[in-house]
């Protein structure tokens, strides 16, 4: 249970910086009116005032905010795998310059998308969530089990 722990933190914490990041950018972006003048103004404009010339009317449209998914592949090790060494290297690809979270360890991906991180095992089964995200807040994650037998 307690190689869960971390591993549960560091998905609420990816889950809320990409949340916050989004509903900074969305709080930059001027709302409709909602008493049907739905026009972009040209010219100085007091809120609640009509300004008729040099406006452009606009249609309102639903905003709708999704979040994508971005490539994430583990190349190294193999799910399920028993190894004698505590001694871990997890490699893999995804986006070019991504932050990537192995369990407590972070790193960013290069140029290429390929990114490696050394980890210590227990004894025993070990839980490896590894989580890519990109500046568009964009996130992919993996699951590993790895069990290490002395």
């Amino acid at each position: 249970m307690k190689n869960y722990l971390p591993i549960i933190i560091g998905v609420f914490v990816i889950i809320a910086v990409g949340f916050l990041v989004r509903q900074y950018s969305m709080s930059r972006v001027a709302p409709l009116s909602s008493s049907g003048n739905n026009a972009v103004p040209t010219v100085a404009q007091e809120p609640g005032e009509t300004v008729e010339t040099g406006t452009t009317p606009i249609e309102e449209k639903d905003a709708v905010v999704t979040s994508a998914s971005i490539s994430l592949a583990i190349s190294s090790p193999a799910n399920n795998i028993t190894v004698t060494s505590s001694s871990l290297v997890v490699r893999g690809k995804t986006a070019p310059k991504a932050e990537v979270f192995v369990n407590d360890a972070e790193t960013e991906a290069d140029a290429n998308g390929n990114f490696s991180v050394t980890l210590t095992l227990d004894e025993g089964e070990n839980y490896i969530l590894v989580v890519a995200n990109d500046a568009n807040g964009n996130f992919s994650e993996k699951e590993l089990t790895i069990t290490y037998t002395p």
